[in-house]
């Protein structure tokens, strides 16, 4: 049974700002002797930034509220990278919120080594790095590197390299044939289309295009998940099919996910009309669409947890670790497996940058759980502590 710690926040508070009594004195330190973990956040108190705001939050007890505050005051400050810092709120909602656990952490190399969690690895995995293979309308693959622009001139309109492929315009005369974007697991690429639309495409994912669009429609097919930025043109709708769903534009920002069997589209600025079969619906900014099996519906929109693989972050928001692991394969291209009775069904929220070592967000993940992990390789072993 998990201790009731709803009381501990404002003598907490009362400590930092040293007005406690000698009976709130003798409350928290039977507190910090309960166990090890307690004394550990009393000093990320210490160490924390705004502690006063960050206890003001903890008690509201309002975990979507704190994350909003928490998020945006990340983005409003600067923080020295060189020290382990943590927020009291993220540590406190630990405690204090059954299945939630948030976290706002940031690590250096040197401070993961000292962060003692229950983890097992035998070398580090590194984040997904920039890179795709492109296999051309005659069936000719190229990996998409340095030398990618020598081995495209014969083609005229194609230049890439390892960080983004630009079809360009041509006057020349080129039958509408259908290139193919291969995104493997571990990477993430860039292309913008010959009408100047900006493709991202995340890991795991594939992008068919021509190397120029019909007179009449801009149309790709996506499998995998990408983020579209496209040029406006009224005469010319831009289209993205993707598992028999149709999205249809003159000119917006948006994202496709189409791993599952169900497609999610979500937009950004602009308007789209998203079609599956005979139904439709019609998106404003910050809505969503999502189909499968013959249904459509549409919603609000968590904008920063649906685009947060295009903004370079692991944005989890009531996610289960089923879905953090199939994130974390995609990205640092892993082979997942469940050992012992991990509870598939429970929930975490918590959020970091993508630009970091495995170990660096599993460090985080044990540290907020009862999970651990095991790394051999490109194997990733979770299970509960014993």
């Amino acid at each position: 049974m998990k201790e009731n710690t709803g009381h501990i926040a404002p003598i907490i508070q009362k400590f930092l700002s040293g007005q406690l009594s000698a009976e709130e004195q003798c409350q928290l330190d039977q507190w910090l002797n309960a166990n090890a973990q307690n004394r550990q956040l009393l000093e990320s108190f210490r160490q924390a930034k705004d502690i006063e705001e960050d206890l003001i939050i903890v008690q509201q007890l309002d975990a979507n509220k704190a994350w909003d505050k928490l998020y945006n005051k990340k983005n409003n400050n600067t923080i020295d990278s060189s020290r382990k810092w943590f927020l009291g709120v993220a540590a406190s909602i630990i405690f204090l919120i059954g299945t939630f656990f948030l976290w706002k952490i940031k690590f250096s190399e040197e401070q993961t080594k000292t962060f003692h969690v229950a983890i097992k690895k035998k070398q580090d995995v590194a984040p997904a790095t920039s890179g795709a293979v492109l296999v051309l309308a005659d069936g000719t693959n190229i990996p998409l590197n340095g030398d990618s622009t020598k081995t495209l001139s014969k083609n005229n309109n194609l230049i890439g390299n390892s960080s983004e492929l630009i079809v360009k315009d041509t006057h020349k005369t080129i039958p509408t044939q259908y290139n193919l974007l291969i995104v493997p697991k571990a990477s993430f690429y860039k292309m913008t289309l010959v009408d100047g639309t900006k493709v991202w495409v995340n890991a795991l994912s594939q992008l068919k295009f021509p190397s120029r669009f019909s007179a009449t429609e801009r149309r790709v097919f996506l499998e995998g998940e990408a983020y579209f930025e496209v040029a406006h043109d009224p005469n010319h709708p831009f289209i993205v099919e993707s598992k028999g769903n149709e999205i249809k534009v003159l000119g917006t920002h948006f994202n496709v996910n189409s791993y599952s069997d169900l497609v999610r589209t979500t937009l950004a600025e602009g308007r789209v009309q998203v079609w599956q079969d005979n139904q439709h619906v019609e998106l404003s900014p910050g809505e969503y669409a999502s189909s499968a099996k013959g249904y459509l519906i549409k919603g609000k929109a968590d904008l920063q947890q649906d685009l947060s693989w295009h903004n370079n972050e692991f944005y989890f928001k009531k996610e289960t670790i089923v879905n953090i692991a199939h994130q974390l394969s995609r990205w640092y291209d892993l082979d997942v497996k469940f050992r012992g009775n991990v509870q598939m069904d429970k929930e975490y929220t918590g959020s970091i940058e993508r630009d970091v070592k495995l170990s660096q967000v599993l460090e985080m993940l044990s540290y907020v759980s009862d999970l651990r992990f095991e790394v051999d390789g490109k194997k990733l072993t979770i299970e509960t502590k014993s």
